[in-house]
């Protein structure tokens, strides 16, 4: 397939079973004009044997020669990609049967929008579905439910709240990108480090509308190996939420967005909801019962936030998340059915 309207990019690194799930979700999909691009960082053979006896001329491998590591992986997966769209899928994740047709109907109607979002739901190693508590107070049904109801959102609100209210997505699996996207501005950042993929999404909000699909269209799996939920028990690199929100915040076009507003005002929030981020690790310290973690935070979150009010206000954010935690929002759940 040298034309392909989509191409499927999955990274893998010695988990058969969990790529062989993934690429099954793909193949799966009501949408067919796609091919498959899977990158190995594996140093054993089973992943390209199973893949080589599928014999399905959509599903191309490459196995890299040299370890690339997670990022490095990403990228050469993107850089071999051929389609119009590029949907970056985790080799623990899955796609709903759906999810290529309706994200690419939405992109296809809605040329302003560079990126198409879709909730998640949460499934354990075995793909069962699962509720886990994050943050120790909240039951997490859904990830990246942004609103009731599909619709097109201009990239002025969606950055605003990427900078400082929470993320409408992040999770590549979720979403599915215009490979014009990355052929303008790059791939992977590694100095973004774990959020890397939250910067892909916060850098195409600068530049484009998304459209979101009020339906869940993927599942994000859950279990004690994932690289999140090695981070909720370690501990998060936490200058990356600062990194990141730096590099949006000094984007030229980001200014002109954002043009005619208060800019200190939008600059004092957004480095109050990325220090609110950092409390994160408030988690890692009291499950390791490590009081240096909880130090170690506090004295990032004091050198690298520049208002020093934002400290003052950070017991009350703590407050709202176990408010919110306890009493959460009442809202339906997505529909079976997405629609534009």
């Amino acid at each position: 397939m040298s034309n392909p309207l989509v191409s499927i990019c999955i990274p893998t690194y010695n988990r058969l079973a969990l790529l062989q799930a993934a690429v099954q979700s793909c193949l799966a999909q009501t949408f067919t004009d796609f091919d498959i691009v899977i990158t190995d960082n594996s140093d054993r053979d089973d992943s390209e044997q199973w893949v080589r006896q599928l014999n399905d001329p959509r599903i191309r491998y490459h196995r890299n020669e040299r370890n690339l590591g997670g990022a490095g992986n990403f990228s050469k997966a993107i850089s071999l990609a051929r389609g119009k769209y590029v949907k970056l899928l985790m080799d623990d994740d899955l796609m709903k049967p759906e999810f290529l047709a309706l994200t690419v109907a939405a992109l296809e109607k809605h040329p302003t929008a560079g990126v198409a979002m879709a909730p998640m739901d949460l499934i354990d190693v075995h793909s069962a579905p699962i509720t886990p508590r994050f943050y120790l107070v909240k039951r997490m049904h859904y990830r990246y439910r942004y609103r009731v109801g599909d619709g097109l959102i201009d990239r002025k609100t969606l950055l605003r709240d990427f900078l400082t209210r929470d993320y409408p997505c992040c999770v590549p699996s979720g979403v599915l990108f215009r490979k014009e996207f990355f052929d303008r501005f790059g791939g992977n950042d590694p100095a973004a480090d774990f959020g890397q993929d939250l910067d892909l999404c916060m850098r195409a909000a600068v530049h484009y509308d998304f459209y979101y699909i009020d339906q869940v269209l993927s599942s994000w799996r859950y279990f004690p190996e994932n690289h999140t939920a090695t981070l909720h028990r370690s501990g998060y690199p936490i200058h990356v939420f600062y990194y990141i929100t730096r590099k949006i915040l000094s984007d030229p076009e980001a200014r002109r967005i954002f043009a005619g507003e208060n800019w200190q005002r939008l600059e004092r929030q957004s480095y109050y909801f990325a220090s609110c981020r950092c409390l994160l690790n408030l988690q890692a310290a009291l499950f390791r019962h490590d009081p240096r973690i909880i130090a170690s935070t506090f004295a990032t979150i004091w050198r690298e936030d520049p208002y020093r009010t934002n400290l003052l206000r950070l017991p009350f954010s703590v407050l709202g998340e176990v408010w919110t935690g306890l009493f959460p929002a009442k809202l339906p759940p997505p529909p079976r059915d997405g629609c534009f």
